[in-house]
Parts: structure tokens; sequence; C-alpha cells
């Protein structure tokens, strides 16, 4: 997973090196963040293969391929876009937080310019739904901003507000963007664990998802990104599926088809990251630091993302030891790639 720089940046403060994301990025592939203080290390993929996983219902079956790897045979392009100057302190500045989602919506799509990758990414999609997460939002507090930020932008690309719903999102953004009302309740199941589990309305009314979840360490799952986002917030009963570090519930979620049919893009909102005790967040155990990471694939995104968090934790003097078990297992059934050598990492810095 080579990093490919399209522009260094001015560092503000302590920020996080090229030397450093390169060498995470070829040291890392999988690793585990459990407990208050947890551990964190990493271990190559192909050695992970023999190594406790969970059992047969790690390995499981393979998922139906995915859209994002019939499209992209080769390579999971992944765009990592950072400004230091889009927080003055934990305030964000949305201009420069809009310029970013231009430069990366360009780059991921390889678009002339943002509109046109927009209607790359959403075609005709009439509803549209932008899935945040509501765990530690208050403290991270980056979610208003960025969902003001993509709405406009959705808007400017031809998807009016009315089209959009906000998951997750605080509720009087509803209003103000004047954006649409989530559909309420459950309908289809899809087969988990042995039993129907229903997916959320909103989910189901959808032409499009658009994943923006944050970028946090889990106590149970190890890690919070892309895949944790959809998967036990789609669900009627997510409490059932936290065992063995949510593995392999998280993939099996994700990959299933009314789910991964309606994924056309994740956007990590790794504006202000929760490196330690997460999913809640404590200002403490809060780095700011001023990125974004924009794909198609879900597990490329949450590899990158994971990376990120193991450099800052080593910044930080926190380490360890282990595996991001539900990653593990998602790759391992063809939900998406996990090798640095499948992954484009597209480095982006936007200055102002």
């Amino acid at each position: 997973m080579g990093v490919n720089f399209v522009k260094s940046g001015v560092a503000g403060g302590r920020r996080t090196t090229r030397r450093e994301l390169v060498a995470a990025t070829a040291a890392a592939s999988l690793g585990l963040l459990v407990g208050a203080r947890p551990a964190l290390g990493w271990s190559d993929p192909d050695d992970a293969a023999g190594q406790d996983d969970g059992g047969a219902a790690d390995r499981g079956d393979r998922m139906p391929t995915p859209w994002w790897i019939e499209r992209y045979p080769e390579l999971s392009r992944v765009v990592e876009v950072r400004s230091a100057r889009v927080l003055n302190a934990s305030v964000v500045e949305p201009g420069r937080l809009g310029e970013m989602l231009d430069r990366g919506i360009q780059h991921l799509t390889g678009s002339a310019n943002p509109l046109t990758g927009w209607q790359a990414v959403l075609g005709a999609a009439e509803r549209i739904v932008l899935k945040f997460n509501a765990v530690g939002a208050g403290t991270i507090r980056t979610t208003e901003p960025m969902a003001r930020v993509l709405v406009s932008r959705l808007a400017a690309a031809g998807y009016e507000a009315g089209r959009v719903a906000l998951v997750e999102a605080p509720a009087k953004l509803t209003k103000e963007l004047g954006a649409r009302t989530a559909a309420p309740g459950w309908g289809t199941s899809v087969p988990l664990a042995g039993t129907a589990e229903e997916l959320a309305n909103y989910l189901l009314e959808a032409d499009a998802l658009i994943n923006v979840p944050f970028l946090k360490t889990h106590q149970i799952a190890g890690m919070s990104g892309c895949l944790k986002n959809i998967s036990h917030a789609v669900i009627r009963h997510p409490a059932r599926y936290h065992a063995n570090g949510c593995s392999p519930f998280v993939g099996q979620v994700v990959g299933s088809s009314p789910v991964s049919s309606r994924l056309k893009l994740n956007i990590v909102n790794a504006l202000r990251v929760v490196v330690d005790g997460g999913p809640d967040a404590r200002e403490a155990d809060i780095v700011g630091y001023g990125g974004l990471l924009l794909g198609f694939d879900p597990v490329a995104v949450d590899n990158v993302g994971l990376s990120i968090l193991a450099t800052e934790r080593r910044r930080l003097g926190l380490n360890g030891g282990g595996e991001i078990r539900y990653l593990v297992a998602a790759a391992r059934a063809g939900l998406g790639r996990w090798r640095p050598v499948d992954i484009d990492r597209v480095a982006v810095e936007v200055e102002g």
C-alpha cells in the first residue's frame, strides 16, 4: 500500500510525518485495540491466517463479490486529505473542509471537477442517506459542520437537500438544511448467526448511502470506522452481535446484498480522532488530526484508518498487539482488500 503523496503539507504543531505514515503502512496490516488502554500491534495478513481468529465462523464462506471489487478489479483506492488549518482548536473551518471534500472526491473518481465527481458516485439517486455516528459526537464536535458542508456540496452537484436524509445527526439539522426525514422502522431481513435480522427502513428506502463514520478505537470491536458504523446501526438487535470482537457479524451485515448494493461511498471524518477509550469520547483521548479518508471499499478504508490510529497511538506512547477480528474476517470473506499491495493510497494536502 504505497502512499502516493499528491502534495506535501505545511505542518502546524506536531503532525504525523510522511516517514511515519509510510512506516505505519509498511508495517501495519491489521491490529487490535481493546480496553481502556488497549495494546496495539501488527501482523502480516498472510501470517494472520494461521492465528486464532475465532474459528470457522470467522473464516466462513466467501460473500458475494461487492460492486466495488467488481468495478475496480485490481486496486482499491483510498484518498487521504489533510489540512493543517481545517481546525482552530476543536472548531472546524467550513470553507477549508469544503475544499478538502472537493479535492478528495476528484482524486477518488478521477473527475475533472467535484460536481462531476459526485455525479459519478451517485448517478440518478433520488433518495440519499448520510449515515453519521452519534456515539461521542457531542465531544468530538465535527458532525454538524460535516453535515452542512456535505449537503451543500451535494446540492451544488444537483442533489438538492430534499433528497437527502441525515441519520445519527442532530435533529435540528434536518429542518435547518431542508433535508427529508429518514424512514422509521424495520423491514426486510438478512440471515445472521442462524436467525433473520431485520434491516432499518432508512437503509431500505435509500438509492444511495454515504457512510460518514468517525475514526475511533472501540473497547469491544477494536476500532470503529466504515464497517462498524454501518453493521450495528442497520440491524434491529445489534447487542446480540458483539461476541468475538463483533466477528464475523460486521462483515456479514455490510456484505449482504441489501446493504452493499446501497453503500456508494465512505467518507471517514478523521478531523478529530479518538485514539483511546472509544467508542465514547473524552477530550483527553482526542487528537486533532485534520483529515478525511474517502473510498469505495470499506475494508481498504478501515485498514488505512487503522494505520492512522496506530501511528497516533505510538506517538502518544500507547502500544501493544493483536488483530481486529471483524476486519480480518471481512477481508478473508471477500468484502474488500486488506493487503498493502492491493490498496492505492493517495495522500492530498490542502493548504490555506
